[in-house]
């Protein structure tokens, strides 16, 4: 007999306490880097470049593998595993598109993303300017694919508040998981054009070589490429459990 599946909070302690602390750290390093080169103590030089990217960069592309370890003794249904992919990717996608589109949403019509080797403050956004030569003030199509980012992004980290909660009634739940299919698909499609434009462009907006094509501009990209079919197929089992559960709405008919 089957036990009846965790859809709110499915992760065992260990999984999440090392998805807390990727966060944490991660904030810190952006927020220590921010302040670091804004406030003069730390050179906005390549070799920060590199270093900073890597400390960071790696965790965050390591992370979603923490999904595939299970707690000795843990036995997780298919609908447990699609419950964790999909509540793990929901806020690890929101923050990537508001954290790093939202500024360059805001920057664009106040002119902030013109080349300098002086970036202060904007040092997190300006270091990944270097790589795709794209983001600049007044480039339409990457404004128009932050708009579409940062919205969309702000819509399935509302949706990730209301689906761990586990007093959630089915069909509530239900509802939000298909805003977050339809948020998690927009954002699949948004990556495609931006990657396959570049492609199509021969990478001639790629700057610095071969570290920015390799690592940021594809290595930390690739948890956005590989992970939201997977997330796309875990709602759809969970809205499939959950409709059977639900079973049909019974209508009421007033006799006249």
């Amino acid at each position: 007999m089957h036990s009846t599946p965790n859809l709110a909070q499915p992760w065992a302690p260990h999984r999440l306490r090392i998805y807390t602390a990727t966060a944490v750290f991660t904030t810190v390093m952006f927020v220590g880097m921010t302040i670091g080169v804004g406030v003069g103590l730390i050179p906005a030089s390549f070799t920060v470049d590199v270093v900073a990217n890597m400390l960071f960069g790696i965790p965050v592309i390591l992370l979603p593998l923490v999904l595939l370890w299970d707690a000795p003794g843990e036995q997780r249904s298919r609908l447990d595993k699609a419950a964790e992919l999909t509540l793990f990717y929901l806020p690890y996608t929101a923050c990537s598109q508001i954290g790093y589109e939202l500024m360059f949403l805001i920057g664009h019509p106040l002119g902030w993303w013109t080349p300098t080797t002086d970036p202060g403050w904007k040092w997190l956004w300006w270091q990944y300017a270097l790589a795709d030569t794209r983001y600049v003030s007044g480039n339409p199509w990457i404004f128009a694919l932050e708009v579409v980012g940062v919205l969309t992004g702000a819509t399935v980290l509302v949706v990730w508040t209301r689906l761990i909660r586990t007093a959630l009634p089915i069909e509530s739940r239900i509802r939000c998981l298909w805003v977050a299919f339809a948020g998690c698909a927009v954002l699949m499609s948004s990556t495609a054009v931006y990657f396959l434009a570049e492609v199509g462009a021969g990478f001639e907006n790629i700057g610095q070589g071969a570290y920015s094509l390799g690592f940021k501009f594809i290595a930390e990209n690739v948890p956005f490429i590989v992970l939201p079919p997977l997330v796309l197929y875990a709602i759809h089992l969970q809205i499939d459990h959950l409709t059977r559960v639900a079973g049909p709405r019974e209508h009421v008919v007033m006799n006249s």
